[in-house]
């Protein structure tokens, strides 16, 4: 790609300050809802404290009916109308201004045997209320409900002579809840009993509206703050703002309570969202300059590359070809210098042969020192094509390889001397890599070893495998002479030898053959001093 084509996209920026500013919005929007999210979170766990105020408060209310309920099934429904009277009074029912009156609803039958429950006793505790308390009716489903509940129950709201009302009974029965005596009826008025209950819990910002679901009377209960406002007509709309609606069913019947957050309250704020918009807007303004600037310097930059990218890419293709020739002529020199060779050592054995009978012992010393010599030059001949064969870059390992295995037929194939023990520590990995390859590297390691060791007939080398995050670290030790620090580096170069018994491939091209492998693998071959004695060859071989 040309240079020139960075600086012709002129639309990347206004792209980045497109990309920027509906990020910041998108952002801007998540953190508004998480903030709603919370806010609603915040408003129901405040509505369920009301609710929780609103059923415990109306529970402690009727506690006074439930007092004098225990005291009508002790005696067993037979008090005098002065007893009801005095225990009424006692009942510190004069601090509880919501509650009208009081009545007891004894079992009577009729001739025809039906039960009824008229009033029997009735206790006023609003003055001038006797009259209108006379005629507020009983309703047989509300007695017939609370005496299959064998609790309290509580009458939907009604409305008389100005109050809107409701009317609690609760069952009395007889020893160990036995026979049905009669009710105790309370009549409470609902302003004054839910402005009595709520009062104590600590204002909040909302306000409540409480109305009976299943009553005929319209209109709500409406708190607001610390004020109360009775039961009056519908309000009409409710404000615009956060707003719960949840059922409460007291004692079988359902209320339902509606609160309604104040306006700005529970609700999240717009700022947050404003400020971030607007910083989106601004940041997307100064990355897209920021981005024109970079582009006119990422061409320059780019044309650079390209200059540099063609340069290297046709030193790469002069550096190949160049190898390329060196292993040819690796391959030819080897092969044009073994004929001679073995011209040479054909002529020693024909002058062998001629003069065995007159070859005096000096003679024959040199002819088997010219034909050492010769052998030895033509393993390092060999020695030289494997080195040039075994290439000089990263190799591709597809194959895996059993290493315990091919450490098993080394030991046996190998010409190693007599009592000289080759110990492999299982569990032993299998390698991604060449078996060949691998061959060659173990080979040389077991040849080296032995041929080099001091005391062959009690030597030993110990090849062990631990695993290492992504490599294998395989340690091949042995018990030899060693080899000094400062000759370490110096063995595994090419012809480099500390006088073996023998002038094999191992005397000069051996470990350099091995290291070359090994990086050729990308992996990593130490040497490090063995304890008590030897020498110990460490390699990291890639997973």
């Amino acid at each position: 790609m040309d240079g020139r084509s960075f600086t012709q996209k002129g639309w990347l920026p206004w792209l980045v300050f497109a990309i920027t500013v509906l990020l910041g919005l998108v952002v801007a929007t998540a953190l508004y809802r998480l903030d709603d999210d919370k806010h609603a979170t915040h408003f129901e766990l405040a509505v369920r404290e009301r609710i929780h105020w609103l059923e415990s408060g109306i529970t402690v209310e009727f506690r006074p009916l439930r007092r004098m309920a225990a005291v009508f099934a002790f005696q067993r429904g037979e008090i005098s109308e002065q007893e009801f009277i005095e225990l009424a009074q006692s009942a510190e029912l004069s601090e509880q201004p919501e509650l009208l009156a009081i009545q007891w609803l004894a079992k009577e039958k009729t001739p025809s045997g039906q039960e009824v429950f008229p009033v029997h006793y009735s206790y006023t505790l609003t003055v001038g209320a006797d009259h209108d308390l006379q005629t507020d009716p009983v309703p047989r489903a509300l007695l017939e409900q609370a005496r299959q509940r064998r609790d309290s129950s509580l009458s939907p709201w009604y409305r008389a002579h100005g109050m809107v009302r409701f009317r609690v009974v609760r069952p009395v029965f007889g020893e160990r809840g036995g026979e049905l005596l009669g009710f105790i009826s309370g009549i409470y008025r609902v302003d004054l009993l839910l402005e009595a209950v709520l009062r104590p819990s600590e204002p909040i910002s909302m306000d409540l509206f409480i109305v009976d679901a299943s009553a005929d009377v319209p209109g709500y209960f409406h708190q607001s703050r610390s004020v109360f406002r009775p039961v009056g007509p519908n309000i009409g709309p409710f404000p615009d703002s956060r707003r719960l609606t949840r059922m409460v069913n007291l004692f079988g019947v359902d209320w339902r309570v509606i609160a309604v957050s104040q306006p700005g309250v529970f609700i999240a704020s717009p700022w947050g969202f404003l400020v971030i918009g607007i910083g989106g807007v601004l940041f997307g303004t100064i990355l897209s300059t920021y981005l024109r600037m970079l582009l006119g310097r990422e061409a320059r930059v780019h044309q650079l590359v390209e200059l540099r990218t063609d340069e290297l890419n046709r030193r790469t293709e002069q550096l190949q070809t160049l190898n390329a020739e060196l292993e040819n002529f690796a391959y030819i020199a080897s092969h044009d210098l073994r004929a001679p060779l073995r011209a040479v050592s054909q002529l020693v054995s024909s002058i062998e042969e001629d003069g065995a009978e007159t070859m005096d012992v000096e003679l024959i010393r040199r002819m088997r020192l010219i034909r050492e010599r010769v052998q030895r030059m033509d393993d390092l001949i060999e020695g030289l094509l494997i080195y040039s064969r075994a290439g000089g870059t990263i190799i591709e390992a597809h194959d895996r390889v059993p290493l315990g295995s091919l450490l098993q037929e080394l030991s046996d194939e190998l010409p190693l001397p007599a009592h000289f023990r080759v110990e492999i520590r299982a569990p032993m990995p299998t390698l991604r890599g060449n078996a060949l390859h691998l061959r060659q590297i173990f080979q040389n390691l077991l040849i080296n070893a032995a041929a080099h060791h001091d005391h062959p007939e009690s030597g030993m080398v110990r090849i062990s495998a631990r695993d290492e995050d992504k490599f294998w670290r395989l340690d091949i030790a042995d018990n030899g002479p060693g080899i000094p620090p400062d000759e370490r580096e110096r063995v595994f170069r090419m012809f480099a030898s500390t006088g073996g018994k023998d002038g094999g491939v191992h005397a000069g091209i051996g470990l350099a053959l091995v290291r070359k492998l090994v990086h050729g693998y990308g992996g990593r071959i130490d040497m490090i001093e063995n304890q008590p004695r030897g020498v110990r060859f460490r390699i990291w071989w890639p997973k």
